[in-house]
């Protein structure tokens, strides 16, 4: 009996001693401070947001719910009226703001306004009007609206749209781009905004393109011009206000 007991003792000896020799089984999670290989907690955890992509160069358009900060946008200005046409300085650029001395003329009409110079080869045009819907300027029309060279554009989306058009009948929605009429489409650069319930582009398109429905304007003459803006950012949609006026290329 003492016998059978010794070596039942003995046995569970051994068992807990080979036990003791076994690595102990690893954890399937590890704690929250436990390092990975590439030094991050391995531990799970709530998952991050992605991250919203910002570029470099930020959109030149805005949406119409972007803010207008009055103190840092610089107030439309013109130079004075003796100017001549290829001397405005600060040099022109397509930034949807409209510097002191960046254009040479303007012509103001309330809810639209105009400014512009030239360099002997471009004219450089800006055009705004309040409204958060489009805005254009027909050049040199022949009968009410038909034969303008116009430049049309709005913002949908915070996307500015713009076309090269032509008139092609006195009255309507009749100013078809100059590329659906067969022609082409001159303007060089643009930009457009919309701010603050104010709509403006900055174009520079060719004095004299070549293209049949473009005007081709001399230096040292004068020109009829009639604007418009309305309510939608739509190509065809009626005007709320318009007006006519002159443009002088110095």
């Amino acid at each position: 009996m003492k016998t059978g007991l010794r070596v039942t003792g003995m046995a569970l000896t051994a068992m807990l001693l080979l036990g003791a020799c076994q690595a102990p089984a690893t954890p399937t999670v590890a704690p929250t401070d436990a390092p990975s290989e590439t030094g991050r907690p391995t531990a799970t955890a709530s998952p991050q947001p992605t991250p919203t992509t910002v570029t470099d160069e930020p959109s030149p358009v805005t949406s119409p719910e972007a803010s207008f900060d009055e103190e840092t946008s610089p107030v439309p200005t013109t130079a004075p009226a003796d100017a001549v046409g290829g001397d405005a300085d600060p040099a022109w650029e397509a930034d949807g703001v409209i510097t002191e001395g960046e254009y040479t003329n303007s012509l103001d009409f309330g809810a639209i306004r105009l400014w512009w110079r030239h360099d002997d080869t471009y004219l450089y045009l800006a055009m705004e009007g309040d409204t958060a819907g489009w805005v254009a300027v027909g050049i040199n029309p022949t009968l009410a609206m038909q034969g303008a060279d116009y430049v049309f554009g709005y913002v949908e989306n915070g996307e500015a749209k713009i076309w090269d058009a032509y008139g092609v009948a006195p009255t309507g929605p009749n100013h078809p781009p100059d590329e659906d009429l067969g022609g082409t489409n001159d303007i060089v650069s643009a930009i457009g905004i919309e701010e603050s319930g104010i709509t403006r582009f900055e174009v520079q398109r060719p004095l004299d393109s070549g293209d049949q429905y473009d005007q081709a304007l001399s230096v040292g003459q004068s020109y009829p011009v009639i604007v418009a803006l309305g309510d939608q950012d739509s190509f065809n949609a009626y005007h709320r206000m318009r007006d006519k006026g002159e443009l002088t290329l110095p």
